[in-house]
């Protein structure tokens, strides 16, 4: 299952995609894979426990070398979801993937549900998340500092049947902080 797809604009041979693995077990291919020819070969660039994939990624578009990812932590059977886990949280890389490293400062520090992401493209140091706590509960997120602190802006999740399937953010292309959810 693949939830996300990103090709870089300087060279279209080089493509991001964002795996969240199979639905009812654990392993599989999850993670955060990258491909620099095209799609011959591919390598794992983040990558959790057996039962996390990565359900987000965003490229600040004045610099394609710096991603955002959120990995989920999740496990589906035909009775329950166990939904959200230590292993959930987002990631930066300044370096086109090769290295990775977790964001914390004002985001929760208990166990994370599904997060999505947006850049803004007006001001790509400001990134946006929505994240789904226990309970229904979570939020919405803004950094201007390119994800380094976080403050929270308001409770809203996603309705329906849960954020779980319906945790996605866009960025409006020409208003700034005008987000849809």
């Amino acid at each position: 299952r693949i939830s996300k797809v990103i090709v870089d604009p300087r060279d279209s041979k080089t493509v991001y995609v964002a795996a969240q693995g199979p639905l009812w077990s654990s392993g599989g291919e999850r993670g955060l894979y990258k491909t620099t020819d095209g799609g011959d070969s591919w390598t794992l660039s983040l990558a959790k426990g057996p039962w996390t994939g990565v359900t987000d990624l965003v490229m600040d578009p004045a610099n394609p070398d710096v991603l955002y990812a959120a990995t989920y932590q999740r496990h589906r059977t035909v009775w329950s979801l166990i939904n959200g886990g230590p292993e959930t949280g987002i990631f930066k890389s300044v370096d086109g993937g090769a290295s990775w490293r977790e964001l914390t400062s004002g985001l929760p520090d208990e166990d994370k549900g599904k997060i999505s992401l947006a850049v803004s493209p007006q001001q790509p140091d400001v990134v946006y998340a929505t994240i789904e706590l226990a309970g229904r509960t979570g939020g919405f997120w803004r950094s201007v500092h390119g994800g380094e602190s976080w403050t929270t802006m308001s409770d809203y999740v996603g309705g329906g049947t849960g954020p779980h399937y319906y945790q996605e953010i866009f960025c409006d292309p020409h208003r700034f902080d005008v987000i849809y959810h």
